[in-house]
């Protein structure tokens, strides 16, 4: 199947183009097209090859591209206006391109096309007051001492003479245009003594000869040639403007009164041209919402990213970003706001030869390639297109940020309906083959070339076919490695699942050995003794004695003082809970807390990754606590918190029992202590105390230097299997 393109090149280079049999074909379809998407694919194929054609060194003639344009209109008077509109809406064509010179002639004679051409000036007529209304925001909410230095109190007058011409302007466009069209442009070229010597916008001049044209001949091809060319000079963010790239140090000294007289006086001209135009009748009308008030980076985001809003809204939105951004340097915008910016202004940013600079950064993060690879499926033809040229640059210096869902985003571009896009695409998956294996990059090359060699005989439906097979081995690929990885973390988590149900069990067996022992055999025991004797005396004792050893238990099971009291308090409460347990046994034990006075419950916290960490650090103390107790056979458990570095807290659980500092049997509360000191970050020891006791040694934060000369890397004791 031959492609468009091909076709619509044999009409472009044939002798006759008007004549030729494939334009009458394409006359005859456009004309019983249900839309305008054919009528959207030549204009943007006729933009390409008048592109080419003034960038070789002969002088093109461009006639026949005038005369086609018009007998296109001619055939399709309604869709094909409607074509270039919607071309110039989504930015796939700006004012920069060659085609629209060519609608901005063949308006003069086509209403169908002037209607679009005024249409389109209205719309940025729009766009620039709401530039304006912002720079105006800025100006009197602080103007600067270089403003008013360099334009000094000439510029108060200017502004309310621009304000009033646009308030006539307003009430009676045509009227005022042709009573008062040659008296604004006397006014507007004396706007140019404002600025110093060498530093007035050249669009002033133009400004100016533009209003005397709009007044004698609005509709001539000269006119509309001049408005061409200051739409041209215009943008999101002209060069007239203090924030625009590349301005001069003396404009960004200057701040935005300057601007702002620049931005008000072509707001007047477009509105003048505007007015002087006759626009499409109500029903085929596109009006645009701009929305970009108040002047703020919330509502300047929203609209940034929204794509849902008009292409050129956006591009405004993302010129008003970069003024905000000088202005107000404390203005902080996310990833996507900086990429979307990017994007959008990259249109109206043009090279030497007119082609568009695109950013040549790519993605500078990883959250910057997560966004561009959102980008690449925006409603915005160009920002599609350049999302995917960035992607391809990423791929060549970072494939390694590649994952398979970005692997998959890619796969949808290689049957898109733009051959940029595939192209683009096929490239990026070209950078990210040569990352995984040289053989895969090898056939990747090969299919590549074959995709640019036939992209003008081949089907479109063949090279997407070519370009999803290569793309797919390449993701399959990709997609193995990562299941193996996965199938390993599977593993690992099913080995700890296992680990985690022994402990849960564990846990339920001491838990209900605690109540047998401790509550049923001799708390409730005493209680039941004493109302018998009738010694309530003894009965209350003992009914506090089992209500706080309930309590202690629950406490283990969740620490509710831990919220309430702070870490510090709460192994405090668990100290002095050890020590009522263990004086039963052995009337002279004890414990005691030690706390360095730099040491707090921020101070831990803040060594903490998250806040849940906090619950794991203290079940790993309770743990030794408890191994101390029942194991160690001593009669002192000591726990000491200090800070030995900045930025460091070391916990030490200390007995002087009979352990020895080891070494001790594994238990599954040992391997569950390092599980849950491995997930805080904290490294955790023990080793021998003086004398024949053991001491456990959590550290959380930088860990010292030394730590393995101080300490062996043992497991903690657990409740069974050794010397505790």
């Amino acid at each position: 199947m031959r492609s468009r393109y091909g076709t619509f090149l044999e009409i472009f280079r044939s002798r006759n183009p008007l004549e030729s049999d494939g334009f009458r074909l394409l006359r005859d379809q456009a004309a019983a097209a249900p839309d305008t998407l054919l009528l959207r694919q030549f204009l943007i194929a006729l933009n390409q090859e008048l592109r080419a054609r003034l960038a070789a060194p002969a002088d093109a003639d461009l006639d026949w591209a005038l005369r086609l344009s018009l007998s296109l209109v001619e055939a399709s008077p309604e869709r094909a206006p409607e074509a270039v509109g919607e071309l110039l809406e989504d930015l796939a064509l700006t004012v920069h391109e060659p085609l629209v010179s060519i609608v901005f002639e063949a308006a003069a004679e086509s209403p169908g096309l002037m209607g679009v051409v005024a249409e389109f000036v209205e719309s940025e007529t729009q766009l620039v007051q709401a530039r304006a209304r912002a720079l105006e925001a800025l100006v009197t909410r602080a103007p600067s001492e270089a403003s008013a230095r360099t334009l000094g109190l000439e510029a108060q007058p200017a502004l309310r003479f621009l304000n009033s011409v646009f308030e006539e302007l307003g009430r009676a466009p045509a009227e005022a245009i042709a009573d008062s069209g040659e008296r604004w442009a006397e006014g507007f070229r004396g706007l140019a003594r404002l600025f110093p010597d060498g530093e007035d916008p050249q669009a002033l001049e133009w400004f100016g000869e533009a209003l005397g044209r709009l007044a004698s001949a609005p509709r001539a091809r000269e006119t509309m040639r001049l408005v061409l060319r200051i739409l041209r000079g215009n943008s999101p963010l002209p060069v007239w403007h203090p924030a625009a790239p590349g301005a001069m140090p003396e404009r960004r000294d200057a701040g935005g009164v300057g601007a702002l007289i620049v931005d008000k006086a072509l707001l007047i001209v477009l509105a003048a041209a505007a007015a002087s135009w006759p626009a499409r009748p109500p029903g085929r009308r596109r009006p645009l919402k701009v929305e970009l008030w108040p002047f703020h980076e919330r509502v300047l985001e929203a609209a940034l990213v929204d794509c849902a809003r008009a292409p050129r809204v956006r591009a405004a939105a993302a010129g008003l970003c970069h003024l905000l951004r000088r202005e107000w340097p404390s203005a902080r915008f996310t990833a996507q706001v900086e990429v979307y910016t990017e994007l959008l202004l990259a249109p109206y940013r043009r090279g030497d030869g007119g082609e568009v600079d695109a950013p040549q950064s790519g993605a500078r993060s990883e959250a910057e390639l997560e966004v561009l690879l959102d980008a690449v499926n925006d409603a915005c033809a160009s920002v599609r297109r350049l999302a995917c040229q960035a992607c391809c640059r990423a791929a060549l210096a970072h494939p390694d940020w590649f994952e398979p869902r970005h692997y998959t985003k890619l796969l949808t571009l290689l049957s898109d309906e733009d051959p940029e896009v595939r192209v683009t695409a096929m490239g990026a998956f070209q950078a990210l083959a040569g990352f995984r294996t040289g053989k895969v990059a090898a056939v990747i090359g090969d299919i590549s070339s074959r995709l640019h060699d036939g992209d003008e005989g081949a089907g479109v439906d063949d090279r997407g076919g070519r370009d999803l097979e290569a793309a797919l081995g390449i993701t399959m690929d990709r997609l193995v490695g990562d299941v193996e990885q996965l199938e390993r973390e599977v593993r690992a988590l099913e080995g700890r699942r296992r680990e985690l149900l022994q402990y849960m069990e564990t846990e339920a067996v001491r838990v209900g050995e605690e109540i047998h022992h401790e509550v049923l055999n001799s708390l409730t025991g005493y209680l039941a003794t004493a109302i018998d004797e009738e010694d309530y005396r003894d009965a209350k004792v003992g009914l506090d004695s089992l209500i706080a050893e309930l309590r202690r238990i629950m406490n283990n099971l969740y620490p509710r003082d831990l919220e309430t009291q702070g870490f510090l308090q709460t192994i405090r409460n668990r100290l002095r809970d050890a020590e009522r347990l263990l004086v039963r046994r052995r009337p002279e034990s004890r414990t005691q807390f030690a706390c360095a006075a730099e040491v707090s419950d921020d101070a831990v916290a803040a060594c903490m990754g998250e806040p849940s960490h906090l619950v794991l650090l203290y079940r790993i103390v309770l743990e030794a606590i408890g191994n101390a107790r029942k194991h160690a056979r001593g009669t002192l458990i000591t726990v000491s918190i200090r800070a030995p570095e900045p930025g460091t807290i070391e916990i030490s659980v200390a007995d002087n029992g009979s352990g020895r500092g080891g070494p001790f049997g594994e238990s599954t509360g040992m391997t569950l202590m390092r599980r849950r000191a491995e997930e805080i970050g904290a490294d955790i020891a023990y080793g021998p105390a003086g004398g024949d006791g053991t001491v456990v040694v959590v550290r959380l934060g930088r860990a010292g230097a030394d730590r393995k000369d101080r300490l062996r890397a043992e497991p903690l004791p657990g409740p069974s299997g050794g010397g505790r």
